[in-house]
């Protein structure tokens, strides 16, 4: 039978759970904010202390750390327009071989089944009548959530700068904290920065080997815009699941669109099927597994919790924070167990 305080002690650690779960689903935008720019800052920390040792003041510091992500997230953003627009030029010839395309479907089907033309397109216009409430309401999601994600990543370049500008009295914050208790909050914050910094430049490293391993496929299949293609497979790969799929489907379309035979949309699937088997298996662990020491079943319960939390942007960064709660649950005694309970270790000692 269990004792009033063992019984008192759970009750209030549910009542904990159940808070901080809703906290972090009301909170979502701002949380969101509040992450995305800690990351950024741990990443730009050294370049930042570079500048400060040449001499510059901190403010100097701090701004050309935060131009240098501004520059390089619009530079990427500016290519893929800039790819996006000259794709975009292709699109009626597109629009004329899809056309071309389902009128050779439709004589196939009329042919093979004996349904008339008529009836198939008396057949698909009702389809797409039924369809159209729940599209609508993917549309208004897709819109509503581009927004936010707007909305949050905006103000991230005013929030890396605040935060550079601010470390040091973090760090003095967080010694003063640790003063009297057996956790030392300096060292896991630095834990934190040191996973953070790797786990982006694995991520960055493993859009590059997918980018450009799917666009020398793409090329060897003689795909229209092939670079293009490629990296925006890898870049949507980090949306778990749902990206590989949107991803996968805009190559294959376009290789039945622009090619004679079904062969180069096969070879095209290939591609990203071989990519993709790949990335699972030997370049996501080798390269970014390591940086958060997660086992499956972590990972995956991660993943699960952050996108009903947080919707497609919580799967992006589930890794991570899950990563950085496993820092936190090895640097503290009495939660050690849950760490190695996140964590891929084979052994634990029990005298921790």
């Amino acid at each position: 039978m269990a004792r009033p305080d063992d019984l008192d002690r759970s009750v209030r650690i549910l009542l904990a759970v159940v808070l901080t779960v809703v906290v972090l689903a009301y909170g979502r935008d701002l949380f969101l904010l509040l992450f995305v720019s800690a990351l950024f800052t741990f990443l730009l920390l050294p370049l930042c202390r570079r500048i400060e040792r040449a001499g510059r003041p901190r403010w100097v510091a701090a701004l050309g750390a935060t131009l240098v992500l501004v520059a390089v997230v619009l530079g990427a953003f500016f290519f893929l327009g800039w790819q996006f627009t000259r794709f975009g030029s292709e699109l009626p010839r597109l629009q004329q071989a899809l056309s071309l395309r389902l009128d050779a479907l439709m004589q196939w089907v009329e042919g093979a089944v004996h349904i008339g033309q008529r009836e198939q397109v008396q057949w698909f216009n009702a389809q797409v009548a039924g369809m159209a409430d729940m599209g609508g309401q993917v549309v208004v999601q897709v819109f509503s959530g581009a927004g936010a994600a707007l909305g949050v990543i905006v103000p991230i370049p005013f929030f890396v700068f605040l935060l550079l500008m601010m470390k040091d009295k973090f760090r003095e914050f967080l010694a003063h904290w640790s003063e009297g208790r057996s956790t030392d909050a300096v060292a896991i914050v630095r834990r934190i920065s040191q996973l953070s910094r790797r786990y982006l430049r694995g991520v960055l490293l493993v859009m590059l080997l997918l980018g450009t391993l799917n666009s020398l496929g793409f090329l060897l299949l003689g795909l229209p815009y092939a670079v293009v293609l490629g990296f925006l497979l890898a870049l949507l790969n980090l949306i778990p699941y749902l990206g590989v799929l949107l991803g996968s489907l805009l190559p294959v379309l376009v290789a039945l669109l622009t090619k004679d035979s079904i062969g180069p949309a096969i070879g095209a699937l290939a591609v990203c099927l071989i990519s993709q088997f790949l990335d699972n298996n030997f370049i996501t662990p080798k390269v970014v597994g390591g940086s958060v020491s997660l086992n499956p079943l972590a990972s995956m319960l991660a993943l699960i919790a952050a996108g009903m939390l947080w919707g497609v942007v919580g799967m992006v960064v589930a890794i991570p924070v899950a990563g950085m709660v496993k820092v936190v649950c090895d640097s503290v005694p009495g939660l050690r167990p849950y760490g190695y309970l996140l964590g891929d270790e084979t052994t634990y000692d029990l005298k921790d």
